[in-house]
């Protein structure tokens, strides 16, 4: 019952839908449902000795808890931070079975099972211990099915998430790799303008690192199978491309392992000029330029699930990027209304290949002019 309320208030939550009265959002109604659930609690509670909640979000400052005796939370308690998920070592001692069973199934050896698990279902963190944690519910699944998918992502489509970061004018890449007070994203709050603490207590952000001398704790994606889910919706709502998002990303990393660098320049090229000429308008240097950044980087956080890719995104219209593939190096500079040469140049001149030299990969250097006004490649080299 918990759940079913949980999940309404996250299905209601900035819709602006009325209840069958009309007289007050259904948002409140579900708070006010869930209010009265809980106060069951308070009024048994001289027969109660333990109580746990897990699966609901912390939506303190609401009054969804007012209904009783407001409970101790310990979501980032470090001595029950795995206490529903499952650890390295808890996969290690009771499921060897199961992964050496889907090793077999794929033809690979026990110890590349175990790291395709880990990029897959594992990094989720709830203290400054920073334990891994799997995500059970995948990884449960993946070895019923035997088959690695993204079990959690498809398990509901995060639709509240996409309606809350419409209304705030930070981007993703503002929001994630960053370091913040813990008070900034535990607790929920009335409001659709700070919509992180939504996407921490949901689980497509978590802990990566602690920084002890400030207190502060370091968000990111936990795995592959939450980057690619989330950012592919994202992307989707924020590009509408016309084609499809996913075939385009394997299609793109499918050149990438080829050292088919031409072929890449028709993928970025079609892929920008099939999105609407409504979407790339913008109508402000500030607004075209946080386009620009924005869309390269929710493409190479994609290609980042398959492969190996730093990015930096840096002042004055530029963004670097590297990507690496067993058998080849690419080191993207893309100018926003400047020229294909200048970014080669800019290559040259920052050294961006130097860690390289020694490399017996073949390295493409790729310079990309990217238009402002049109929101598309004007021009593509490659070094």
């Amino acid at each position: 019952m918990s759940f079913s309320g949980h999940m309404t208030i996250l299905d209601v939550l900035d819709t602006g839908l009325m209840d069958d009265r009309r007289e007050r959002l259904l948002e409140e109604s579900s708070r006010e449902a869930l209010k009265g659930f809980y106060s069951v609690f308070k009024a048994a509670d001289d027969d109660l000795q333990f109580v746990l909640l897990t699966g609901v979000t912390k939506f303190s400052q609401v009054s969804v808890f007012s209904g009783f005796n407001q409970p101790a939370d310990i979501s980032m308690d470090p001595r029950y931070e795995a206490l529903c998920g499952i650890t390295q070592e808890e996969l290690e001692r009771c499921f060897s079975v199961p992964v050496r069973e889907m090793a077999e199934s794929e033809g690979v050896s026990f110890e590349e099972m175990m790291s395709r698990l880990k990029l897959q279902y594992d990094g989720y963190h709830f203290s400054r211990k920073l334990t891994d944690i799997y995500n059970p519910f995948s990884l449960l699944n993946a070895f019923a099915s035997q088959t690695i998918q993204d079990y959690w992502f498809r398990s509901g489509t995060p639709s509240y998430l996409i309606r809350l970061l419409a209304h705030t004018d930070e981007n993703l890449d503002e929001i994630t790799g960053k370091y913040y007070d813990p008070q900034e994203f535990v607790d929920y709050k009335a409001s659709v303008e700070k919509p992180l603490p939504m996407i921490y207590q949901s689980g497509y952000l978590t802990i990566k690192d602690y920084n002890r001398e400030f207190g502060t704790f370091l968000l990111d994606y936990p795995n592959n199978e939450v980057k690619k889910g989330f950012v592919s919706l994202v992307a989707s709502d924020y590009l509408n491309p016309s084609q499809e998002m996913g075939s385009w990303i394997r299609n793109v990393v499918a050149s990438l392992r080829k050292g088919e660098a031409e072929a890449l320049c028709k993928l970025f090229t079609s892929f920008l000029a099939d999105i609407p000429y409504t979407m790339r308008r913008k109508s402000d240097e500030r607004e075209r330029e946080r386009y620009f950044h924005y869309t390269f980087y929710l493409i190479f956080r994609l290609i980042s699930v398959y492969t190996v890719c730093t990015e930096k995104v840096q002042s004055e219209g530029r963004v670097d990027c590297i990507v690496e593939t067993a058998g080849y190096v690419y080191i993207f500079e893309f100018k926003l209304d400047g020229s294909a040469d200048e970014a080669l140049r800019q290559i040259e001149e920052k050294g961006y290949a130097r860690p390289f030299a020694s490399d017996r990969r073949t390295l493409y250097k790729i310079g990309v002019s990217f238009s402002s006004r049109t929101g598309t490649v004007e021009e593509w080299k490659i070094g």
